[in-house]
């Protein structure tokens, strides 16, 4: 569906993740990342979009004993991701699934921006608080591109620790998605292949649906 879009919207809904912040809740020896988020609320009764400007996030220890037990505040996305037709057919498209998944329902979703580098140094961590859920009820992981880099397997378990799913995302778009409330996930450290002036990056949306009540 988003190829549909043509090359320059995708290109220019790409280009918003060389805009991203540091990730500066992030301690020394939990690796670096950069990112925004962006939340909106839909109510299926119009089929209305509402763009949220809250951009706090909280986890429970429970779900991040990294990070967990505070509030957080990210650099929202900008207007030209939020308005992007690219992101339109995303939810769109998520949402479908949701709506034969679950029914048709309202939703607080959180859009977060992801972009997680590596050098000869250093391993980038997509997950520095290793395997875990995120404390919503589905996620949904896009893949936006990774340049140099190789690892970076996205890893799906059962509570009983058996593996649903491991693969290496390296297409436009594809994507992970999870009943969060069931399922953990990790993903493994990223790696350079080969030393370069330009450090090695993995672009990744992920999309956190929550179901609320009116």
């Amino acid at each position: 569906m988003v190829a549909q879009l043509g090359n320059e919207a995708c290109r220019a809904f790409n280009a918003t993740w060389n805009n991203l912040q540091p990730d500066n809740y992030l301690s020394v020896g939990n690796g670096t990342r950069e990112r925004r988020i962006c939340k909106f609320e839909y109510r299926q009764r119009d089929r209305r979009w509402k763009t949220l400007e809250n951009c706090h996030f909280f986890q429970t220890q429970a779900h991040n004993p990294l990070l967990g037990g505070i509030q957080r505040t990210y650099a929202r996305s900008e207007t030209s991701f939020t308005g992007s037709p690219v992101l339109q057919t995303l939810l769109a498209a998520d949402l479908a699934l949701l709506d034969l998944t679950v029914g048709h329902r309202d939703w607080l979703v959180t859009c977060h921006q992801f972009r997680i580098p590596c050098d000869e140094h250093s391993a980038g961590q997509a997950t520095p608080e290793g395997r875990h859920r995120d404390g919503h009820d589905f996620v949904f992981q896009h893949l936006i591109q990774r340049q140099l880099v190789i690892g970076g397997e996205s890893r799906v378990f059962h509570e009983n620790g058996e593996t649903v799913f491991s693969a290496t995302l390296t297409d436009y778009m594809e994507t992970v998605v999870l009943n969060d409330r069931t399922l953990l996930h990790e993903v493994s450290p990223l790696q350079k292949p080969h030393a370069s002036s330009n450090p090695g990056t993995r672009d990744m949306l992920i999309i956190d649906f929550d179901l609320t009540e009116h």
